[in-house]
């Protein structure tokens, strides 16, 4: 595949169901590239899926290899760019029955444009050497600014999407997978400042959109009148929020990291309700001593998501004093993080080496009777190894808190997570590399 994607900028697979027996024909997971496609025929795949997930190229043996499967199977291949140098710069949503794909082309300027467009998808349509036309409904949501890193969140209930510029407005758009898309009109676009905004999230039962901001501010939205509340988190030079906020609608809080509040890098809880902070976690020098680190977003554990009080929030931050990458880990007192970590250990010795976000996946099938917590995540340099010097990707657990890295060039991209079912090659990872046009799958224990 041509192109790259961004550390924060995830594949998306179906189904949804992690306990749903996998299934070779109708499983998938899809790729959005920052490729330029180049209108009309030819240019590059742009929009690639992959079916047959569970199989071993290399040794076979795995559930969708001979003689249950042909073993990985190009599902379709799209060129979705519809003008100039377009290019799908964040994540493709899916709707809840697969056949349909909601996505942003990002064109550059000046002055540049987003379009969001749901396109359905047909069986064998496109190859990755030669891309097909995608059959699809297009909205130019933003005339006149691209979207570099607001993922469309899409509320499937209402059947509505909210996502971002990078001149900071937030648009909605309603007709999403049942209808025709169709921008709302007044009090939206909603301007949450005028650089650009993570993905958008939203706190349904709240009405509530919480999205960050390079210039540091969590942004809260009122979904029904449009009223904008401001809560400054970073401060300085590279303070701005780049993952998109982790919001807990049953406990009513919010978590974003900046890496930079004035004087170190920070992961805040803030009460989604007030926007106010309830506490704020220091993770290290960040960006504080004058030199770029992109920090993402953290991950809850599974036994956080059962009682916040049994559980611990974790994600990559620095070294105290320099830029290192460390990875931290907080507890909570009720739904209250704790402001000191609970644990923090350096994960590479290179000061130039740089984390993606987390995710977080908990299988009960694999480890102890009582199953693995497993937290994955993607280092851009600096890796132990042979010829793992330009990155690899990590995978630590909730009893062994030692990496194990596996090798990726350039790092990796954000990272989704199947299942947890015992077949051969059906509990798996799925991303691409930072700066190759390379789809991966590992195995989840074992990184294989």
């Amino acid at each position: 595949m041509a192109g790259h994607i961004s550390p924060d900028m995830f594949p998306a697979k179906f189904s949804f169901d992690a306990a749903a027996p996998p299934d070779c024909t109708n499983d998938y997971v899809v790729f959005g590239l920052a490729a330029t496609g180049s209108t009309g025929t030819g240019g590059h795949a742009n929009l690639v899926a992959f079916n047959n997930l569970y199989s071993d190229p290399v040794n076979g043996g795995g559930l969708c290899d001979a003689p249950n499967g042909p073993g990985l199977t190009v599902l379709f291949a799209y060129n979705i760019t519809t003008a100039g140098t377009g290019r799908i710069r964040t994540s493709p949503v899916l709707s809840l029955d697969g056949k349909k794909i909601a996505f942003v082309e990002s064109i550059p300027g000046p002055p540049g444009s987003a379009v969001f467009h749901v396109l359905t998808w047909t069986a064998g349509e496109g190859t990755i050497a030669v891309p097909a036309a995608p059959n699809m409904t297009s909205l130019t949501f933003s005339p006149s600014a691209f979207d570099t890193a607001s993922s469309p969140w899409v509320d499937y209930g209402t059947d509505t999407a909210y996502v971002g510029s990078d001149k900071g407005f937030v648009y909605q758009i309603t007709g999403v997978f049942k209808g025709t898309p169709t921008l709302s009109g007044s009090p939206w676009p909603v301007s949450a400042g005028t650089l650009h905004l993570t993905g958008p999230v939203l706190d349904s039962f709240l009405g509530l959109l919480m999205v960050g901001s390079a210039n540091g501010n969590l942004y809260q939205i009122n979904t029904a009148t449009g009223a904008v509340s401001t809560l400054v988190v970073g401060g300085g030079f590279g303070s701005g929020i780049l993952g998109a906020p982790i919001v807990d609608i049953t406990n009513g809080t919010t978590f974003v990291v900046s890496a930079n509040d004035g004087t170190s890098a920070v992961l805040v809880e803030v009460d989604t309700v007030s926007n106010t902070v309830l506490t704020k976690g220091r993770i290290g020098q960040g960006a504080s001593g004058g030199t770029s680190v992109p920090l993402y977003e953290p991950a809850p554990s599974n036994n956080y998501y059962n009682d916040p009080s049994t559980g611990v929030i974790r994600l990559c931050g620095t070294g105290a004093a320099d830029t290192t990458p460390w990875q931290f880990a907080f507890g909570f007192t009720g739904r209250i993080m704790h402001s000191t970590p609970s644990f923090s250990q350096q994960l590479l010795t290179s000061t130039a080496a740089r984390c993606t976000g987390w995710t977080e996946f908990f299988n009960p099938n694999i480890g102890t009777t009582l199953g693995t917590d497993f937290f994955f995540f993607g280092l851009t340099q600096g890796c132990t190894g042979p010829g793992t010097a330009g990155g690899c990707v990590a995978r630590i657990t909730n009893t062994n808190t030692t990496a194990v890295t596996a090798t990726v060039k350039g790092g990796t991209s954000a990272i989704i997570v199947d299942n947890y079912s015992t077949a051969s090659q059906a509990s798996s990872i799925y991303f691409t590399a930072e700066n190759l046009q390379t789809a991966y799958k590992f195995t989840q224990s074992g990184l294989n």
